[in-house]
Parts: C-alpha cells; sequence; structure tokens
C-alpha cells in the first residue's frame, strides 16, 4: 500500500542518492578535466627560473644639510615600492633585450605572438572592426613583463629575488644577472645624474654669492670713505667729556644759585658766571649732536658689515658643501648590492606535472560534482515521491520498478503474475489495487478506473493490464476495456484480434456481453473488451450516450472496470471518458515523464475529486538502488527465487 510522506528533511543519502545516479557525468567530467589537464601539461612548453638575490638599502641624499625639512622615513615602504617598480620600467626592459638581442630569440618572439591572437588576426577581416584593435600585438616590454620577469620581495626584509623565465637554463640566468646588473647601473646613473644636478646648480649659486659678497664689501667701503671713518665708535660707550661737562655744568649752576641770593643781576661776578653757563651748554649741545650723528653712522655701517658677514658666510658654506658634492660625485657608490648571482636552474619551474595532477583531480572532482547536481536540478522528469507529492501536491497511488519481459510467459511477458515467480513488480502492483481499494472504498458497486498518461510510451497499458490481474486475484469480477481507439496496444499484448470490439458496441453493430473476451491466456481471468474498428471520430462516439449505456449495463455485471485510455496530452479522448470515472490513474515513467505535464491535471479532470486522482511511477529502475522506494514495494522477495 503507498505511504503518503510529510515533511521530508533533506538527509546525507539525498545528496549519495543523486551522485550515485549521476555518476556516469560525474565519473565523465573527472575523466575530462583530469585528461585535459594531462595532455596540456605534456604540450606545455618546459621552462627554467633563474634567481638573483639584491639588497635595496635605504639611504637619503642630502644635496643640503637642512635634515629637518628634506628628512625621509626609512621604515617607509614606498621607496622599496619604487624600486620594484623600478626593476620592472620599460627603459631597463628595453635595455635588456638591445643587450642580449632578445628580438631574435625564439621563445620571445613566440610570446608577443600569441596563439589566439594570430589566430583571431588570420580571421580578421570576417571580425568586426572594433574587435580588431584588440588584436594587435603585444609590445616588447609588457611581453617581457608579463611573461618572463618575476620580482618576489622577501617578507620583512630588504631582500628581492629577482628572476627571468626561459626555456634554456644557460640563457635564463645569463639574462637574470644581466637584469641585476644593468639596474644597478641605472641606478648609479641615476644617483650620479642627481650628484651632477646639484654640483651644477651649487655652481651657479656660488657665483651669485661670490658676487653679492664683493658688492656688500664695496658699499661698506664706500661708506667709510665718504664718511672719512677711521674708527667707528660703538653706540654702548660712554662719552667722557659729556659727562664731566654735565658735573661742571651742575656746580656752576649751583654757584649761580648762592651768588643769587647774595648779589642783584648786574653784578659782575652774577654775569660772569652766567656766560660760563651758557658757554658750557652751548658746548654740551654740541657735543650731544656730533654724538647723535656718529650713533647713525654707527647704525648704517654697522648694518653694512652684517650684510657683508653674512654673504660672506653663506659664500664660505655653500663653498664647503660644493667641494664635497665634487668628491662624492666622483666617489658614487651603488645602494644595491648583489647577494646572490643567478645559476643555471636544475629543475624545471613549469609545468609542474604532480601538482597539475592533483589540482585537476581536485577540480575534476568538484566540477563532477557540480555537473551532477546541476544536471539533476536541470532534469524535470519525475524522479521520486516527493516530486509528485511535495512538488506537484498529486497523490501517489503506487510505484512500479521495472523489470525484464519473459516473452515466453502469457502476454509477451507483459503480465507479471506468474504463477510460482514472485516478483517486485507484482508485488507492487498488490499495494497499487490495494491503495485503490482504500480510496474507492466509500463507492458502492461497481468501480471504474480511469487509466491514462501524458504521453505515449509511458506505459498505461502495461498497469492496466497487470491491475486488471491483480484485481482479478482478489477475487473481484474485472472488465478491462479498451477505449484507445487511435492506437489501441491491449489486443497485441494479449495476442488476440480488435475486432469486434467498443467501436460496434457503441455504433450499435454488436451488443456488448458478445464482444467481451474471457479465458485470454494462462493465470488471466478477467474479463477484456478490445477497441474493436479504428474511429475516425472516437472523440465522439466516446462522448455518446451509447457508452453511458454500455457502462451503466456493466457496472451490474462486474466489481471493477478498468478503462484504458489514450494519453490526455495528445487527444481530448480523455476528457470525455473521465465524466464516468471513479477514480483517474495517470501514469508516469520513470525518468521520462516531466513534472510539466502533470502540474496541471486537478483542473484538466476536475469533474473527479483531487483524493480520487493520483499519479503512479512506472518503470523505476531498481538497480540503482534507489532507497526512496524500498518503503513502496518489498525489495528482495519479488526475485528471491528467481536468482536461485
Amino acid at each position: 500500500m503507498t505511504q503518503t510522506h510529510g515533511r521530508h528533511e533533506v538527509h546525507l543519502r539525498d545528496y549519495l542518492y543523486i551522485l550515485r545516479k549521476r555518476r556516469v557525468v560525474s565519473i565523465l567530467c573527472f575523466l575530462i578535466v583530469v585528461a585535459t589537464s594531462i595532455f596540456l601539461t605534456y604540450k606545455e612548453t618546459v621552462i627554467y627560473q633563474a634567481e638573483a638575490t639584491i639588497l635595496i638599502e635605504r639611504e637619503n641624499p642630502n644635496v643640503v644639510d637642512f635634515k629637518e625639512v628634506m628628512a625621509f622615513d626609512a621604515s617607509s615602504t614606498d621607496y622599496y615600492q619604487t624600486q620594484y617598480q623600478m626593476l620592472e620600467s620599460r627603459s631597463l626592459i628595453v635595455s635588456l633585450i638591445e643587450r642580449e638581442d632578445l628580438m631574435h630569440d625564439p621563445y620571445f618572439r613566440a610570446l608577443g605572438e600569441g596563439r589566439l591572437r594570430r589566430l583571431l588576426r588570420e580571421r580578421q577581416s570576417n571580425l568586426p572592426d572594433w574587435l580588431g584593435q584588440f588584436l594587435t600585438k603585444r609590445s616588447i616590454t609588457e611581453t617581457f613583463e608579463k611573461s618572463m620577469l618575476r620580482i618576489d620581495p622577501i617578507r620583512n626584509t630588504r631582500l628581492v629575488r629577482v628572476s627571468v623565465l626561459h626555456p634554456d637554463p644557460a640563457r635564463s640566468a645569463k639574462l637574470t644577472n644581466s637584469l641585476v646588473q644593468l639596474f644597478i647601473q641605472k641606478n648609479l646613473e641615476s644617483r650620479f645624474l642627481i650628484s651632477s644636478q646639484a654640483v651644477r646648480l651649487l655652481s651657479e649659486q656660488l657665483g651669485e654669492l661670490k658676487h653679492a659678497v664683493g658688492i656688500a664689501e664695496d658699499e661698506l667701503q664706500n661708506y667709510k670713505e665718504e664718511n672719512k671713518l677711521i674708527r667707528i665708535p660703538s653706540l654702548r660707550e660712554k662719552d667722557e667729556f659729556i659727562q664731566e661737562a654735565k658735573l661742571e655744568l651742575v656746580k656752576i649752576q649751583a654757584e649761580e644759585a648762592k651768588l643769587t641770593r647774595r648779589y642783584l643781576d648786574a653784578h659782575p661776578k652774577l654775569i660772569h658766571i652766567r656766560w660760563q653757563i651758557e658757554a658750557l651748554q652751548g658746548k654740551i649741545q654740541e657735543e650731544e649732536a656730533k654724538k647723535l650723528a656718529f650713533s647713525r653712522i654707527s647704525v648704517d655701517y654697522a648694518q653694512l658689515e652684517r650684510e657683508a658677514d653674512s654673504a660672506r658666510q653663506t659664500y664660505e658654506t655653500l663653498l664647503s658643501r660644493f667641494q664635497q658634492m665634487q668628491s662624492e660625485a666622483k666617489t658614487q657608490a651603488s645602494n644595491v648590492l648583489i647577494v646572490d648571482l643567478a645559476h643555471p636552474p636544475l629543475r624545471p619551474s613549469k609545468p609542474r606535472p604532480f601538482l597539475n595532477f592533483i589540482i585537476a583531480c581536485f577540480v575534476g572532482f568538484i566540477s563532477g560534482l557540480i555537473l551532477a547536481f546541476f544536471s539533476e536540478y536541470l532534469d524535470s522528469t519525475v524522479k521520486i515521491p516527493d516530486d509528485i507529492e511535495k512538488g506537484l501536491g498529486l497523490e501517489l497511488f503506487g510505484i512500479i520498478p521495472h523489470s525484464p519481459r519473459d516473452k515466453k510467459a502469457p502476454a509477451g511477458g507483459e503480465i507479471f503474475f506468474q504463477s510460482g515467480k514472485p516478483s517486485q513488480a507484482a508485488e507492487s502492483f498488490r499495494a497499487l489495487r490495494t491503495a485503490l481499494l482504500f480510496r474507492l472504498r466509500h463507492v458502492a458497486g461497481c468501480r471504474t478506473l480511469l487509466v491514462t498518461s501524458p504521453n505515449p510510451g509511458e506505459g498505461k497499458s502495461t498497469v492496466s493490464l497487470n491491475l486488471a490481474v491483480a484485481f482479478q486475484q482478489n477475487h473481484l469480477k474485472v472488465l478491462l476495456v479498451d477505449a484507445d481507439l487511435r492506437k489501441p496496444k491491449l489486443h497485441t499484448r494479449l495476442g488476440i484480434e480488435a475486432k469486434p470490439g467498443l467501436t460496434e458496441v457503441l455504433e450499435h453493430e454488436a451488443s456488448w456481453p458478445d464482444v467481451v473476451r474471457r479465458d485470454i491466456a494462462k493465470d488471466v481471468d478477467f474479463d477484456f473488451m478490445s477497441c474493436g474498428t479504428t474511429s475516425h471520430r472516437p472523440t465522439e462516439v466516446l462522448g455518446s450516450a451509447a457508452m453511458k449505456e454500455f457502462l451503466a449495463s456493466a457496472r451490474e455485471v462486474y466489481d471493477i472496470i478498468i478503462i484504458d485510455s489514450p494519453p490526455y496530452l495528445a487527444v481530448a479522448d480523455v476528457a470525455v471518458i473521465c465524466e464516468y470515472a471513479d477514480a483517474l490513474v495517470i501514469v508516469s515513467r520513470y525518468h521520462r515523464t516531466e513534472k510539466r505535464h502533470l502540474r496541471d491535471i486537478p483542473r484538466r479532470f476536475s469533474m473527479i475529486t483531487d483524493d480520487k486522482i493520483g499519479v503512479v511511477i512506472n518503470s523505476v529502475s531498481v538497480r540503482e538502488k534507489d532507497y526512496y522506494y524500498h518503503q513502496y514495494y518489498y525489495y528482495g522477495y519479488g526475485d528471491s527465487q528467481a536468482k536461485k
């Protein structure tokens, strides 16, 4: 008996089932990836990589000694990143190509051509014009930088590994050493160029400063001559004469005060002392005026003297630095040192067959898994019960395993109920019979089953035939009717004539008890009505009142009437016959019937309640050991004797 699943949790066995079912695709994908990797590794050019190690020291270029303005952080990575880029600079690569004559190297020329670009350029006339702009040859510097040069800084050190790839190990070592030597030479040239420019700049400045010093000294000397200065007194010097004169003036003024109290203003002594006071004051004023004049001269002289001293000091400083820069320019030392020269490698760096094989196995395995699950995702056919029950919301009446036909058995091996030979298929039809009886337990009297399928070749006739035998073995009186008036098959499988049959009954050319066949074959005890003559208007014939009358009469005689109808997607006959059915059995073929063909069954057959419509999955492959179907049929019971 069928079992309706509730909630289905994803289990590891779900994925193992998919992989087992899609094992051919997965294994084929794995083998293709591995074989492709082996082929490409075999066809790949053997490349050697010679490495040289250099040390790049950091050095601040102090052209002028203004360290607080020009100093750099020695731990900064900007300097080293600049050096790495200089190793890949176009000028350095061009110098190496010219020095080593790489333009005539076959390997280098082949890299510049490029197989894909060359192939597309040959067919450029068939390509759009805009695409031709992308098919130009790569520049020689780009070819060398992208395909041959490797710069690998060693982490947390100032060491750098420089290597060049080439099929010839000796050639690879030579190119690497030449590149390192050219880099050191370029570095020295750039440093010498900086020093030379600094020397030239200082030389020009020294000339200007020397001229400025001469002008300042000439102005100072001319000022001394114009003012007839032999010695320039300091502003801070005390004038003793003025000090003594002021003391004397104070004494005389005190004497005048005494005489004023004793004599009149016209007294000769008073007149004389006042004359002395005026004379002394005039002398003091004269001396002070001279002092102020000398102060102005001293200030101007001091300013001229400072300017001359400053120009002389700047000139002497730059002259000293100029002499140092001349010495440094003649004795330049590189801050790049060669730690290890490149030597011809003993083992190639490319290809790496073992690594490629491991990566190919991993990629092939992952690709096989992805392809298996992707194929399963793209496969829209009926595969598991959940496709019917959860995916489409339909009832699953039963599952029929695939069983090989025995041509020597009755009905050409289409009936799986031969006595003495239990089989999985027979047990599955018994389970289907039980499920249908359970569904129709509330139907009184005769039950009418309509068996159809979405498309031809999905096994509806085989299911109808075996279902009739299963009901007959349950001691029920069964009538099997072949209602496929277009392409009937049941009479051929039972080995009888098609005429007379259903067509003759519906067209009133014969009565239905006369056309019913009994005792068809051994162990087949149900009654059978063939299709009869092929009709040119089957839909109208099946929908006539004669069909209704025939079924009404047959219900009084039989317990079960099974109607084998045409595929419902191909013709409209099923929709007509469905009116007379108590239950509808849709036969879908395992891995053949698409789920979209079953999606609108409730709407298409709305005259039958949903609980009376169900699907049978036919021809399930037992060889896959699909655990989904273990609960639907008795796996291992039916074939025990056959295996013996």
